[in-house]
């Protein structure tokens, strides 16, 4: 009797950890010319997100002449963005821990990036209720690094994952972007709840990467920013008496770090 209730346990711990094993596939959309595709697993408490540094192929039509040129754009907005090498960005988070590491690449270097997350405050005080898909989704909104990100979650998939480095809520993301000039946004495409198969990440060769601080990596991106608006600024003609002041403005959802605030 006790070994048929201790097997009876053992399956119903099996089948809970089998249930919240999930990969999601989200559709992120940085720019109108530049969309890439993003896997997010959750497996053990651990959330690994992956995404290609190449933006996906637009769809081929023939409607329009200019979609040549259309093309062309999106291919160099991907080298812009990738420093001209191919990548993974790989984010992995554990839920119990503030620190997340992530992969990051600069002038063709890929580097190993820890991150001490800051903890996302949900509001979840809205009567915001919307059908995405086939998915009943409730709004949440959080502070981040100086914009407001805007969530829809659903309690039909109660696992507290979603894209990039976000996640927490009592359900799966299936929408989320943030607010401000210059949004962002992730779109849940499909899902595999549970999922059965393996996150395709090598951590080993992971951890062999150069190691810095988010804010060292930052820090580094910034210099090469600037360096690289000091010599377009440089190339222009001079006009007199005209002073251009430029606001920093970061192609990222990060708009303002916390070492940043002092």
């Amino acid at each position: 009797m006790n070994k048929y209730f201790l097997f009876l346990l053992l399956s119903l711990a099996t089948t809970v950890s089998y249930g919240q094993q999930l990969k999601a596939v989200y559709q992120y959309i940085l720019s109108p010319m530049a969309t890439y595709r993003e896997e997010v697993y959750f497996q053990d408490g651990v959330k690994t997100s992956v995404r290609d540094s190449l933006p996906q192929p637009k769809p081929h039509t023939n409607s329009n002449a200019n979609d040549g040129d259309d093309e062309n754009l999106s291919g160099s907005m991907s080298v812009m963005v990738d420093m001209g090498k191919i990548y993974r960005n790989i984010i992995i988070q554990n839920n119990n821990s503030p620190q997340l590491i992530e992969t990051c690449s600069l002038n063709g270097n890929n580097y190993l990036v820890s991150d001490q997350f800051p903890p996302l405050v949900w509001n979840t005080n809205y009567s915001d209720v919307d059908t995405l898909g086939k998915h009943i989704c409730h709004k949440a909104t959080a502070a981040y690094r100086g914009t407001t990100l805007v969530a829809y979650y659903t309690n039909d998939i109660p696992v507290p994952a979603g894209p990039y480095k976000f996640g927490g809520l009592p359900g799966l993301i299936v929408m989320l972007y943030n607010e401000g000039a210059n949004p962002h946004y992730w779109l849940l495409k499909e899902i595999e709840y549970p999922h059965t198969g393996d996150v395709p990440v090598n951590e080993k060769y992971i951890h062999t990467l150069p190691k810095l601080s988010l804010e060292s990596y930052v820090k580094k991106v910034d210099l090469e920013t600037e360096e690289r608006m000091r010599m377009m600024m440089s190339k222009m003609p001079m006009m007199e008496d005209v002073t251009v002041e430029r606001k920093k403005i970061r192609g990222s959802v990060e708009q303002v770090y916390e070492w940043e605030k002092n």
